[in-house]
């Protein structure tokens, strides 16, 4: 893999400099990143999943980024569709991990209004990662949730003093349990009420070479109302005809 910016490398590995970036959290709340692929006119799917955009070079990048953070966070809608499991990690991303301070795994938070949560994706069902078998899923949800459909689900359970979870209380969760850096994986409309709150500080966004068509969402969809956030480009790597852009708040 190639780095363009911020200086030309012949030969880089992700995973070698993704973790060890500056991310300064805030004193209130954790350092938020957000990752996600998008097609060059924009689609974050082909028939539903976000995989068909992507290959080798993507799944390193991807690999890199979750190394990088304490905490993975993914809205229930793209949990269910693209069938989320517990994070595992390979030996390298686990020495990784360590050799920035974290944890040898990350955990994973899915966020949930009305509580209908395919209880079958391996999330629930599959081992966690042997170096963390203790860690469940956590399920953040208000007071909307249906009660059942969240007692039917392998997972530790928050129920916020809220109708439905929002972004800035499900920080303070996390916050709370000590996360210094957490990463939202969409979808697109989670990703909208992140931004319309104002709590994206970076975006790991890789560029398919493919013209998708179709009516896929944009990475940011569903706010109430235009937000324009300055950002700056802080690095950018290619490979097999695909861009992955590191942007931060500028």
């Amino acid at each position: 893999m190639q780095q363009i910016l911020p200086s030309w490398i012949e030969d880089v590995d992700p995973l070698d400099i993704y973790p060890d970036d500056s991310r300064p959290a805030p004193s209130d709340r954790p350092w938020v990143m957000g990752s996600m692929i998008a097609s060059l006119d924009g689609a974050t799917a082909i028939g539903g999943l976000s995989g068909e955009l992507g290959g080798p070079a993507d799944r390193a990048v991807f690999r890199a980024v979750r190394a990088s953070c304490d905490w993975i966070v993914v809205a229930s809608g793209t949990a269910n569709a693209e069938s989320y499991g517990p994070p595992k990690q390979s030996e390298a991303v686990v020495e990784a991990r360590l050799r920035s301070g974290r944890s040898a795994v990350p955990r994973l938070a899915i966020v949930t209004v009305s509580g209908a949560i395919d209880p079958t994706i391996p999330a629930f069902t599959h081992a966690a990662d042997d170096r963390a078998p203790e860690q469940r899923p956590l399920v953040i949800s208000g007071e909307q949730a249906n009660a059942e459909k969240l007692a039917a689900l392998n997972a530790e359970i928050v129920r916020l003093p809220a109708p439905a979870p929002q972004p800035g209380t499900v920080l303070n969760e996390l916050h709370r349990r000590g996360a210094q850096v957490v990463l939202c994986e969409g979808g697109p409309t989670w990703n909208g009420k992140m931004v319309q709150a104002g709590l994206i500080d970076e975006i790991c966004l890789s560029i398919s070479p493919i013209l998708a068509g179709g009516t896929s969402s944009r990475i940011v969809a569903g706010a109430e109302h235009a937000i324009a956030t300055q950002m700056r480009l802080s690095r950018l790597l290619c490979e097999d005809d695909l861009l992955f852009a590191r942007y931060t708040r500028a």
